[in-house]
């Protein structure tokens, strides 16, 4: 029942049919941000045409949206990912956005995602694959686990324009009596 899932990266174009699956787990996503985030995030392909290995050049992306589909084209998971250089480690593959739905007890799309991540690592020459997680999401962290990744980084999170209870403090002023 594996080879009944397959991956391919996500174009522009066809960012409208993963829309179902990205509300369903994130409900307050709307339809032109997601289309907004696939713009801006998935490379251009207006070099690319189609024919034969046309997709093979977008897997080449440097960064970009991989779904997951059956045969029917109905898409049950998707990452996003990006190659960056790290400091230690060398040229590493980055995924965020990990959504996955099962309709079945086993781990088919999770483990079409993993082969996805795996073809990325080995075309762009990865060192590493570090994928950020909810963590909230134990299913996927026990996936992950059983796979071979491991906890190695802590990414924190803040929003970009601190509340005023984490300004620092201004030295105070002597009060001036009246």
């Amino acid at each position: 029942m594996a080879s009944t899932y397959f991956a391919r990266p996500l174009t522009s174009h066809t960012a409208d049919m993963t829309f179902p699956l990205v509300q369903m787990l994130q409900a307050d996503l709307t339809l032109e941000r997601w289309r907004e985030f696939v713009s801006e995030f998935c490379a251009s392909t207006s070099q690319v045409k189609p024919g034969e290995g046309c997709e093979d050049i977008l897997w080449l992306r440097p960064r970009g949206v991989i779904v997951a589909a059956n045969e029917r084209g109905y898409i049950h998971g998707l990452f996003s990912y990006q190659v960056r250089d790290d400091m230690a480690d060398g040229r590493v593959l980055h995924l965020d956005n990990v959504m996955a739905v099962e309709i079945v007890s086993r781990a088919y799309v999770f483990d079409t995602l993993r082969d996805a991540m795996s073809r990325l690592a080995t075309d762009h020459e990865c060192t590493n694959v570090y994928v950020s997680l909810s963590e909230m999401d134990q299913r996927q962290r026990e996936y992950f686990g059983a796979a071979g990744f491991t906890p190695r980084k802590v990414r924190y999170c803040a929003p970009a324009v601190p509340s005023n209870r984490y300004k620092p403090s201004s030295p105070s002023k002597p009060a001036i009596p009246m």
